[in-house]
C-alpha cells in the first residue's frame, strides 16, 4: 500500500501485484498441461488416455486456480476528500471496476478487520466501518502486523477529522530526578 497527501485529498493505493504473480504462475503451467493434454505434447499418442485426461484436469485446476487469484486481488484506490467531504473506493479487476461513493457522514472511520491464518496467528485487514452497516474490506492482502496496517487507519481518519491526533509521551524513571521521585 502506498499514499499521497495534497492539502485537501489523500489517496491510498494497494496494487496486489504479488498475488498478480501467483495466480499468472498457476495459469500458464496449467494452460501448458491443458495445450498438451489436447494434442500439444509432442509425444501425444504414446500418452494414455488416463494421463492425458488427468492433465487435462490438472492443468484446468491450475487456470482456474490462477484466474480466481487474479480476480479476487483486485487494485484498490481510496480518495479522501475533504473539500466534498467524500470517500471514493474504486476497485479494478481482470474484467471490471467498481466505484462506491460514501459521505463523511456515512462513515464511522477506517479500521481494521481481524481474522487468522492457517496457523492460527492474528492478520489484519484494512476496513471501512460505516455507521449502519458490517466493516467493508478494503485490502486484499492480510498483514501479520497490526501496526503497518494501523498506521494507514490512523492517517485516514486523521485525515477525515474522525480521530485526534495522538501525542506520545514516554516518562521512563531514569528521566526523572531522584529526589523529585521520592
Amino acid at each position: 500500500m502506498n499514499t499521497e497527501q495534497t492539502q485537501n485529498e489523500l489517496i491510498i493505493r494497494e496494487t496486489p501485484g504479488c498475488l498478480w504473480i501467483v495466480g499468472l504462475f498457476f495459469a500458464v503451467v496449467g494452460g501448458i498441461f491443458v495445450y498438451g493434454a489436447l494434442g500439444g505434447f509432442a509425444d501425444y499418442s504414446r500418452h494414455s488416455p488416463l494421463m492425458l485426461a488427468v492433465a487435462l484436469v490438472m492443468g484446468s485446476v491450475g487456470v482456474g486456480v490462477g484466474v480466481w487469484t487474479i480476480y479476487n486481488a483486485p487494485i484498490t484506490k481510496i480518495v479522501i476528500n475533504r473539500v466534498e467531504n467524500t470517500v471514493l473506493m474504486s476497485r479494478y479487476g481482470l474484467l471490471s471496476r467498481e466505484d462506491s461513493f460514501y459521505d463523511f457522514d456515512q462513515i464511522e472511520g477506517f479500521c481494521l478487520m481481524e481474522d487468522r491464518d492457517t496457523e492460527g496467528d492474528p492478520i489484519w485487514y484494512f476496513a471501512l466501518q460505516l455507521i449502519d452497516d458490517e466493516p467493508i474490506r478494503i485490502t486484499s492482502l492480510a498483514s501479520h502486523s497490526e501496526t503497518y496496517k494501523r498506521e494507514y487507519v490512523f492517517r485516514a481518519n486523521e485525515f477525515m477529522n474522525k480521530q485526534l491526533s495522538s501525542t506520545e509521551m514516554i516518562f521512563e524513571p531514569q528521566d526523572e530526578d531522584e529526589a523529585k521521585m521520592s
